[in-house]
């Protein structure tokens, strides 16, 4: 299958949400990612093999939606996905790890939200934008920390150097 099979296929499964809008919305964000990931390097052979099934991820994106008459929502109010979501790897652009004794992933990106069971069972959904920022801002936290202690160990450094320095010149002097 190739990338124009599968948006394609995508679109063709997605119909029944019946939002056009929607329906764009969702295949351009797959032919953008699968466009990017290119761009990258990949080979589109090995992102779609990523996605996984059009089919299957049509029918999660279809299943999350509340506003689809008669649609079977088979996850619980707090955005869980039942396991028939996630079978193969390449969920939404995403992919789910681990899972639990139901068979449901530990962590997930879908609905456009990055979605994590606690320990307890309890499930938190965090918009992707809010993740992506505090990834961010994590990432300068540690290299400013890192940066904070290569200053820090600075003069330990020199004076080290230094201390090498005065022993070599005695060594090789006296």
């Amino acid at each position: 299958m190739n990338k124009v099979e599968f948006i394609d296929m995508l679109r063709r499964h997605i119909t029944e949400v019946g939002d056009p809008a929607f329906i764009n919305d969702t295949v351009d964000y797959y032919r953008d990612y699968i466009d990017t990931a290119i761009r990258k390097g990949r080979t589109e052979e090995d992102v779609l093999a990523e996605l996984g099934d059009p089919r299957l991820i049509a029918k999660s994106i279809v299943a999350s939606r509340d506003d689809i008459p008669g649609s079977s929502q088979s996850h619980s109010g707090n955005g869980s996905a039942s396991s028939e979501h996630f079978e193969g790897e390449g969920y939404y652009g995403g992919s789910a790890e681990t899972e639990d004794a139901s068979g449901r992933p530990d962590y997930g990106i879908y609905d456009g939200k990055f979605h994590l069971r606690t320990r307890r069972g309890k499930e938190i959904s965090l918009p992707l934008g809010l993740v992506k920022v505090g990834g961010a801002a994590a990432a300068i936290l540690l290299l400013l920390g890192a940066g904070y202690v290569a200053v820090s160990l600075l003069p330990v450094i020199g004076f080290g150097i230094l201390a090498v320095l005065i022993y070599r010149f005695f060594k090789d002097n006296f």
